[in-house]
């Protein structure tokens, strides 16, 4: 179950949980603003990152009539620290389904990724395209197909104490602030607030999210399989072409397979646009969402 320390268990004013298939999610809702909602958008963050990641976007789509959530990925944000869930892109995007059907059901939904989020976005729209008028990949970390895993992997790893001393290390001496900082400013390509590094630090301090990330290939299964090319719903990405974290061009084979996608390069702009340079991501994305 879901690992929190206990000053922590309403993070935000709009903080929620829902638990899926014993898994707890963490997820924030801005209602939206306007009686009848503009449109309703779901944003998933990227790998180490939050729903605060996507905090300055949800807060602009609110006061346009947006309804939106912004889910926390497991083991990251607030959302369950058990080491054995299945970190599979379409073991996430399950869940994310999970949440919507039973909180939210009878939308169309604007889907948003960010990085590894853009993945997990991606396994979504292919899966479930019957709930996707759009979808957006920020900076992603693509697939070309996915299939399901067949046997018990890595037994031996899963049985050793390796991983739990190993974590036990990362939490004590790589998580920290100035860690953090140093990881923030290479992807923001710019230098973080204290705000903004106390935010990204805060969710990864919580006992046992080390050894959740350090766990995650022992327990990662692909519960679908999937292709790039069969995707089916109007599509954008956005990308920074100073991002040298995942440069747009190390997607481009991925990105021929998919129909129709539409690709935006925000100049001299690094990892995280919508964080660091928000005003021109929105202009980027807000046009392509409003076509429907």
């Amino acid at each position: 179950m879901l690992t929190v320390i206990p000053s922590l268990a309403q993070p935000y004013c709009n903080s929620r949980y829902i638990d899926t298939d014993g898994v707890s999610l963490h997820y924030r809702h801005w209602e939206a603003s306007h009686l009848q909602a503009a449109g309703h958008v779901i944003l998933i963050h990227g790998f180490g990152g939050s729903s605060f990641s996507w905090e300055a976007v949800a807060d602009s789509l609110q006061s346009l009539g947006y309804e939106i959530i912004a889910v926390d990925i497991p083991p990251f944000g607030y959302s369950d620290k058990n080491h054995r869930i299945n970190q599979s892109r379409t073991a996430h995007a399950q869940r994310i389904h999970q949440l919507l059907q039973q909180e939210f059901p009878s939308r169309e939904w604007h889907l948003a990724g960010h990085s590894m989020g853009g993945a997990i976005a991606q396994a979504y729209a292919l899966m479930y395209p019957e709930d996707i008028m759009s979808v957006t990949f920020v900076a992603p970390v693509l697939f070309s197909n996915v299939q399901p895993d067949d046997g018990d992997v890595g037994f031996l790893r899963r049985i050793s104490p390796l991983s739990w001393i190993a974590g036990a290390l990362a939490e004590e001496w790589l998580i920290n602030y100035e860690r953090v900082e140093s990881l923030l400013a290479s992807a923001y390509g710019t230098e973080p607030t204290e705000s903004q590094v106390a935010a990204y630090l805060q969710p990864l301090i919580i006992p046992g999210t080390a050894r959740a990330i350090l766990s995650s290939p022992v327990y990662y299964r692909e519960v679908e399989s999937l292709n790039a090319a069969d995707l089916a719903v109007p599509a954008k990405a956005i990308w920074g072409d100073a991002d040298d974290w995942v440069s747009w061009e190390s997607q481009k084979d991925i990105m021929e397979r998919m129909p129709g996608i539409d690709l935006f390069l925000l100049e001299g702009v690094g990892h995280n646009p919508m964080e660091t340079h928000f005003e021109e991501f929105m202009n980027a994305w807000l046009p392509f969402i409003r076509r429907f």
